[in-house]
């Protein structure tokens, strides 16, 4: 169990398939994509409060990919 609130990411290895069942306690749900939010932010304040090169920065993607490979 997760404290609220708190970021996460669920992480596959390799096979077998996994089946997933996230249940919230909440009317409300929202899906925040922390790889999208830092592509829109200003890269300067993203570079200077993570210490992240250029490359680094310029991997996020601005579209939300709900799945990603590792």
């Amino acid at each position: 169990m997760l404290p609220f609130a708190m970021g996460h990411y669920i992480e596959k290895p390799g096979p077998p398939p996994v089946r997933f069942l996230e249940v919230f306690k909440s009317s409300y749900y929202a899906d925040v994509s922390l790889n999208q939010w830092l592509a829109l932010t200003p890269p300067e304040l993203v570079q200077a409060h993570l210490k992240i090169d250029p490359q680094t920065l310029a991997a996020f993607h601005k579209e939300k990919f709900p799945v990603v490979p590792g």
